[in-house]
């Protein structure tokens, strides 16, 4: 039976059907499930997110939250499959499609159409890749650009912050829901100034008390949060740090096995919090046919 297309919730700013193909770190075969790789600004948490459809089952198989992070190179020694790989700045992740769209006339263009909308700093092939701590290591050298500080030495902080993160067990990551809970988002009703600022956020034919009040308690907002959390606890805070013109150095002060969220949190407390002279620098974020097993075409790709 026909069944109709996911709906996407959102501006989808590029799709095109692909496949996945699986890589145990020596070969790379063909995942033989026809999908789409869709790059869309969530509606719910106005997030951008790469996510890969399974067309068969009709279901999002990959979501992941992209911020300035990840673009598409084409693995040129792949001679029998169009073959690109997914990279990111913010880690050494990497995942490896395969073009279905059944002719190859607008694969460039697809494929610059999603780097110019992810907007990613995309490393020179000729570079050398970090040796080591790739989430944060990769993540200065695209930071460190914007911010001015020299990118090794930014690069040396921010695989301190990695290393302390490991130095000791962690308590489980604190959900942002944890807290901005409702009573505490209703209590900011109280506060003329919060209250000015928010309803300046809202559409205007909600800018209202009341409707101030609905959207602080409303499911969206609990979606919203929700994606922050995955965003902050992800390998890509320094990437999310930079993108909000916050202090990325000051990762270097965190106290071994700190919450992530607690370490976003003080970050904007010392930035934003009475006292501050708000000047720190902040960083700016930064065919349908068989690939090929032939482990050699991934020879180059660090």
């Amino acid at each position: 039976m026909f069944q109709a297309p996911i709906q996407v919730r959102g501006h989808v700013h590029v799709e095109f059907k692909a496949g996945r193909l699986d890589w145990d770190g020596r070969m790379v075969t063909a995942d033989k499930r026809k999908g789409k790789v869709v790059l869309v600004t969530s509606e719910d948490d106005q997030l951008m997110h790469f996510q890969w459809h399974d067309r068969e089952k009709n279901e999002v198989a990959l979501d992941l939250i992209v911020i300035n992070d990840a673009y598409f190179e084409q693995i040129d020694k792949c001679k029998d499959g169009r073959v690109y790989l997914l990279r990111f700045t913010s880690s050494d992740k990497k995942h490896f499609f395969w073009m279905q769209e059944p002719k190859d006339d607008n694969d460039a263009d697809l494929i610059k159409r999603f780097n110019e909308n992810v907007g990613a700093k995309i490393i020179d092939s000729g570079a050398t890749a970090p040796a080591s701590g790739g989430a944060a290591a990769n993540a200065g050298a695209v930071a460190a650009a914007a911010a001015g500080m020299p990118q090794e030495e930014l690069r040396a902080i921010l695989q301190q912050f990695l290393e302390t993160q490991g130095a000791q067990e962690r308590i489980p990551p604190i959900p942002l829901s944890a807290v901005l809970t409702t009573d505490i988002l209703q209590g900011l009703l109280t506060d003329e100034a919060a209250c000015a600022e928010m309803m300046g956020l809202l559409p205007e034919t909600h800018r209202t008390p009341e409707g101030l009040r609905t959207a602080l308690g409303s499911p969206q907002l609990q979606q919203n949060l929700g994606g922050l959390t995955q965003a902050v606890h992800s390998d890509q805070l320094p990437v999310l740090l930079g993108a909000l013109n916050l202090n990325v150095g000051s990762l270097a002060a965190a106290a071994p096995g700190s919450d992530a969220l607690e370490v976003l949190c003080r970050i904007m407390e010392t930035q934003f919090g009475e006292g501050s002279s708000d000047n720190n620098e902040g960083g700016a974020a930064p065919a349908e046919n068989n690939a090929s097993e032939d482990p050699n075409i991934l020879d180059g790709v660090p």
